[in-house]
């Protein structure tokens, strides 16, 4: 029996992986993607070989998303986390359902994040979505995309016939097997920047540590979710449900302020950036810049800049192990290979 998906942010380099999951499924799913432009649905079209039906609108045409959601069984959000107007009537269309519905909600490892300062150095602060979903349920409304996970976290509470679950992904690094956008943002964006200015830079010292993940690893958790609630499986879901996208089964480690083999600094980071840079002549130095908030804002022209590769946000992505992940790109050695990667993709640019 065919299943209807609506799907945000499918020409982005999330929705863009989950979008190719959906279409690589053995399930007949009817897929309707929101697109902002004639041009980005005529894209998805071609290159989905007509599977795809695009939905033109935006995350501020909230009848057109209260239509969506109110028709489809399954509700995939992979475009602005941080949206509230439409995180709010997402909520009220699927509270008001009758019929049993799939949300899966797409957040970011930043909600666990510290703040953007000088006297920040690497944390020993670790969070599990086993161990510690407590606390990350109870994180303040401050947090980036905090606001927004509330509501969605709310959903199930007040409607059982829908499950929810958000995925909440670390750096995530690799070209993806997407329509449109297949880079990633935080290491780009440095790249970027490093090449426009001629220099390569850390945010102070840049000695925080960040979890990360390969973009199909990304896509196989949001499978493995979507499968596990079709086929009725007890999953972990609603207040339990909150899916790290970062590697885990690290509940023994001894934590330092080192990162493991699952983790990095951002000023490694930027150390090799700016070593690749440098060996193809396009920086005059491998030396790493170490700028503040400032500085960095000036530099870029970004607010959030400083806020990419600026923080620690340590996480463990237990649940999609315990659900029967299995990574494909979780060494530290692949990692570096897809640092290497972004640099010869934005170089091609």
């Amino acid at each position: 029996m065919s299943k209807t998906v609506f799907i945000t942010g499918a020409t982005g380099y999330i929705g863009g992986q989950v979008l190719y999951e959906l279409l690589s499924s053995p399930i007949d799913f009817k897929i309707n993607a929101l697109v902002r432009t004639q041009a980005k649905a005529d894209l998805l079209v071609k290159r989905t070989n007509g599977k795809v039906n695009p939905v033109l609108g935006n995350l501020d045409d909230l009848s057109i998303i209260k239509e969506q959601v109110s028709a489809s069984d399954i509700v995939i959000n992979t475009a602005n986390v941080d949206h509230v107007p439409s995180a709010e009537i997402l909520a009220d269309a699927l509270i008001a359902k009758q019929s049993e519905t799939i949300l899966i909600h797409t957040s970011g490892t930043s909600v666990i994040g510290d703040a953007v300062t000088e006297k920040n150095s690497a944390s020993t602060k670790v969070y599990s979505d086993i161990y510690n979903i407590d606390e990350i349920n109870s994180l303040p409304l401050e947090q980036p995309h905090r606001p927004v996970d509330k509501i969605v976290l709310e959903i199930e509470e007040k409607n059982p016939k829908t499950k929810v679950a958000i995925v909440s992904p670390s750096n995530i690094v690799g070209v993806s097997n997407g329509y449109d956008n297949t880079i990633s943002i935080q290491i780009p964006f440095l790249i970027r920047n490093s090449i426009k200015n001629k220099k390569t830079w850390s945010v102070y010292s840049g000695d925080y540590i960040w979890s990360h993940i390969h973009i199909k690893d990304l896509g196989e958790i949001y499978a493995l979710i979507l499968n596990g609630f079709l086929e009725k499986k007890d999953i972990p879901h609603g207040r339990n449900g909150y899916y790290f996208g970062s590697y885990g089964g690290l509940k023994d480690e001894k934590v330092t302020t080192k990162p493991s083999e699952i983790e990095h600094t951002w000023r490694s980071v930027s150390d090799r950036v700016a070593e690749l840079l440098y060996e193809k002549k396009i920086v005059p130095t491998k030396e790493v810049a170490e700028l503040n908030y400032e500085e960095i804002v000036q530099l870029t022209g970004d607010e959030f800049g400083p806020k990419y590769i600026g923080t620690n946000s340590r996480s463990r992505g237990d649940n999609a192990v315990k659900i029967g992940f299995k990574p494909k790109y979780s060494s530290i050695e692949d990692y570096w290979k897809r640092v290497e990667e972004d640099v010869e993709y934005v170089l091609k640019e």
